[in-house]
């Protein structure tokens, strides 16, 4: 009996595996399954995808009408997938259009029939509905004149109205069943199954990441860290399918698991998943279903228009709910389109209803709709250029992925393009004003007209360039939070926040009173998400090498990393200090420290660092300037030397290098050689004495439990509903 799944799990993404299922074979040619022969074709063939199924139809139909002109009217809507066996055997494709029902209109066919003199034409009914419907009337005269037919069952597996006037039916059934390997092609043409090749060894590996997802769903082994892994291995291998161009047949393991699949449980459940679902989204206005529920019959996902569909993704993605988008534009799609096939490209999304999942996963489903299509709209004004330090954009980007699980839609505006790439990669919608980062009151007129064309009430401001003014131009438009990490000014903001353990010699309280909300403390330092978790212990190579993580911020403003580097390889106790470094996008002596690294086999680096906290977790102690990294090597409990290089950094010194939590080796501004020098003091003091950075690490783990940013964010949210 399958295991009840927990409503916290998540929903969607490849299908997992139990190695419970995994040990039977059965023989793919005595497969017998109700939806492939409902078609009443003399030949069937069981491969190892979709593709190969289109391609081993391709050889059959060339072998047995060799006279067949090799063009084929193909839907502008389609997945690449399906493009490559026929450009792969030569075949010229002519698309015909899709309006934004699915649906093609048997007029227009006929007449690119008349124009093209197709030898093949390929029809897909998507999404569970005969959308081509207005077309099975013609098959018959397309077939009377020598056309063949081809209909991809992909989408609509379960159709009864398909596949019955074409030459060939292919479908895949990997998409609808957990099994690694699968598609089918039936026909009245003989097949040319003599081209089939083994496809056992393929299976077998794909299988793996399979059982990956069953054990990490399960909570067994698979720790979420290795999720990505067990992600990424399983989209090589499709890629890899992608590419073959032979024709394998279907594995044995497949064969096992599809001889012992009760289909109609599984049409069933998809199709009351499905209508449970489209009953929830009636009257939704940022999203709405592609199709009306009347001749749906348990489609593949359900599909629905999203108005701004990459948002609404990463929402439900935020939320653990995975809604592929079917299908990406690609370069092998059509160069244009005559329909509505770009508005398809740009606003469909696909979301799961697939017999895994039951009503309690359909209301959580409904539910994070819901919660999306009334979320509110929350500013950051940040910027991150080659004068500002990235730390700006990172820690509002970790406070954005917090506001955005409590449901709101955060929009990020900037003076320039500078934090460009940084947002994109964190998926944050970004606005860029176009003005100057240093003089913000001249875009208060801009920024205002942004704000209101948005929907923004509140907004949250990172910038040491703020004046009283530009708060007071912009209170009467919105709610107003600000991080002050330096006391500089006192502004009238609704919230402030000093994360920073140093806040205490500032009278923050007396001066602001009662008309501000203070977040004051480690408490509410914004640490990513990684950093919140239990610490990580890596297991440590026991070949007498000390590990040091190495890092000077984004942009390395004071060029400390190639200056300390030079000067360990020279100091003498550390010829055995590895030295992990992590280099900022927007280094200005990148190739100098890539030629110093090939000189040095014990220097590493990282351009970018993709997992901080496990780097940190895998080094005995770490070297960093002062900022929000000290707040990260001690959620991580690594022993760390640290430098000043700004002026906001002045008072770090006193909290970290207090008590013995971290060793302190000045100012580089102020005298580089000396502070060169305390850093490698510092790591030999870490290597030779055990007891030291057994000391500092308790003392680090007392500082922050890395929750600030959901601090934040709820601080943030109640400010808004007040």
């Amino acid at each position: 009996m399958e295991q009840e799944r927990e409503v916290g799990m998540e929903i969607g993404s490849i299908y997992e595996v139990a190695p419970a299922v995994t040990g039977k074979r059965v023989e793919a040619e005595t497969l017998c399954l109700n939806h492939v022969e409902k078609y009443g074709k003399k030949h069937k063939s069981y491969t190892a995808s979709g593709r190969e199924a289109i391609e081993l139809a391709l050889i059959s139909l060339e072998r047995e009408r060799p006279d067949v002109p090799k063009r084929c009217l193909m839907p502008a809507y389609m997945c690449d997938s399906v493009f490559a066996p026929f450009r792969h055997r030569g075949w010229e494709l002519i698309f015909y259009a899709v309006d934004s029902g699915l649906e093609s209109t048997g007029e227009t066919l006929f007449q690119m029939i008349l124009e093209t003199n197709p030898g093949l034409v390929f029809v897909h009914p998507y999404y569970g509905e005969d959308t081509f419907s207005d077309l099975r009337a013609q098959l018959p005269v397309f077939r009377k004149s020598g056309i063949l037919v081809m209909e991809d069952v992909t989408q609509s597996y379960y159709l009864e109205a398909a596949g019955q006037e074409a030459d060939f039916v292919v479908g895949s059934l990997r998409k609808w069943y957990p099994v690694p390997d699968g598609g089918f092609v039936v026909s009245d043409l003989p097949l040319a199954e003599d081209v089939l090749q083994d496809g056992e060894a393929y299976a077998e590996e794909r299988l793996e990441p399979l059982v990956q997802k069953w054990e990490y769903l399960q909570g067994a082994e698979v720790l979420p860290e290795k999720k990505e892994l067990f992600l990424r291995k399983n989209r090589s291998l499709e890629e890899a399918l992608d590419r073959y161009e032979g024709v394998r047949r279907m594995s044995g393991v497949s064969a096992a698991i599809l001889s012992e699949t009760d289909e109609e449980a599984a049409r069933h459940k998809r199709a009351e998943n499905q209508s449970f679902l489209y009953e929830k989204m009636i009257g939704m206005k940022r999203l709405r279903p592609v199709l009306v529920m009347q001749g749906v019959e348990a489609p593949l996902y359900l599909p629905i228009y999203a108005k701004e569909r990459e948002d609404l993704q990463r929402f439900l993605t935020e939320h653990d709910i995975y809604a592929p988008v079917l299908w990406p534009f690609s370069e092998d799609a059509p160069d244009f389109f005559e329909g509505d096939e770009d508005y398809i490209y740009e606003h469909l999304l696909a979301l799961p209803i697939d017999q895994r999942y039951g009503i309690r996963e359909m209301e959580r489903i409904a539910q994070v709709l819901s919660a999306y299509e009334e979320q509110t709209v929350i500013g950051i004004r940040a910027d991150a250029n080659d004068t500002v330090a990235t730390g700006h954009i990172m820690r509002c980007i970790t406070i954005a992925r917090q506001l955005r699980k409590k449901g709101c839609r955060v929009l990020f505006f900037t003076a320039d393009e500078g934090a460009q790439k940084m947002l994109s990669e964190a998926g944050m919608e970004q606005v860029c004003l176009h003005t100057q980062w240093n003089q913000m009151e001249k875009e208060i007129p801009r920024l205002k007209r942004m704000l209101s064309l948005a929907g923004i009430q509140t907004l949250l401001v990172d910038s040491y360039q703020v004046t009283p003014a530009y708060f007071e131009e912009l209170r009467d438009v919105a709610k107003l939070i600000w991080i002050d990490d330096c006391f500089d000014v006192v502004c009238p903001v609704d919230v402030l926040i000093n994360y920073n353990a140093y806040h205490a010699r500032f009278p923050y309280k007396e001066t602001y009173g009662d008309k501000t909300k203070l977040l004051l403390g480690p408490d509410y330092v914004p640490l990513r998400e990684e950093f919140g978790r239990e610490t990580r212990s890596a297991s440590r190579p026991e070949d007498g090498t000390f590990s040091v993580l190495l890092s000077s911020g984004g942009g390395d403003a004071q060029d400390a990393l190639l200056g300390i580097l030079q000067r360990a390889v020279e100091t003498e106790g550390l010829e055995k200090v590895v030295f992990h470094t992590v280099v900022g996008g927007r280094h200005p002596r990148e190739r100098e420290l890539v030629s110093f690294a090939e000189e040095h086999p014990n220097v590493k680096l990282y351009r970018p660092c993709r997992d901080m906290a496990g780097l940190m977790a895998e080094c005995d102690g770490a070297v960093s300037a002062a900022g929000t990294m000290l707040f990260e090597l001690s959620a991580m409990q690594v022993p760390t030397v640290f430098f000043v290089t700004a002026d906001n950094q002045r008072y770090d010194k006193d909290f970290f290098a207090e008590q013995g939590r971290m060793l302190y080796a000045g100012d580089i501004r102020q005298d580089r050689e000396a502070c060169v020098e305390a850093v490698c003091d510092g790591i030999r003091k870490m290597i030779t004495d055990v007891s030291l950075r057994e000391c500092m690490k308790e003392k680090l783990s007392e500082v922050t439990d890395g929750r600030g940013a959901e601090r934040i964010a709820d601080e943030i949210y109640m400010c808004m509903k007040d």
